[in-house]
């Protein structure tokens, strides 16, 4: 055999084997190595858990206090409205999705004060106005200043869905 044929099978048999090493070992501890770091992450995830669940017990504990040094149980109209918007969107199927704070105005010359609530609810159209009749109507909460239907689309999962927004007026 020649010199030259020697180092092609030389170079042949060593890229051989090299693939051969890579299949049966480097491939099984590339897979091990990113399975420990994702247990390692969990891992200090389930460490951290107890930590932060009492700060949130501390946190509600917080929360406890403001709303009973401020009776908020059941005095405000905007708990109320809340609160029946709540049970309206669990008996329709609808979802209360923001609820801003009140805008009040007030007129010097007539001394009579508007108070307005925001709100946006997201469901099918049938359940939204049965909300909002029974709002208006029902629950006397105020008049209805206007409505708001938006056709949105949620890109991740290629769903569409109906969201309302209510400006609801109330007078002092």
């Amino acid at each position: 055999m020649e010199q030259k044929t020697k180092n092609r099978l030389l170079i042949a048999g060593f890229l051989s084997v090299l693939f051969i090493a890579y299949q049966f070992s480097f491939t099984k501890t590339f897979a091990i190595c990113t399975e420990v770091s994702k247990l390692e992450d969990e891992k200090e995830k389930y460490l951290s858990a107890p930590m932060q669940l009492a700060t949130l017990t501390k946190k509600e504990r917080q929360l406890d206090a403001v709303l009973s040094k401020n009776n908020v149980e059941g005095s405000s109209l905007q708990h109320n409205l809340l609160k029946t918007l709540n049970t309206l969107s669990n008996t329709s199927d609808i979802k209360v999705i923001a609820f801003e704070e009140p805008h009040e105005y007030n007129n010097e010359t007539t001394k009579e004060g508007v108070i307005t609530y925001d709100f946006i609810l997201q469901g099918d159209y049938k359940g939204l106005i049965e909300v909002i009749y029974d709002l208006e109507q029902q629950y006397s909460f105020g008049n209805i200043a206007q409505i708001n239907f938006e056709k949105k689309k949620n890109f991740r999962t290629g769903a569409t869905y109906l969201q309302c927004r209510v400006l609801l007026q109330r007078l002092n």
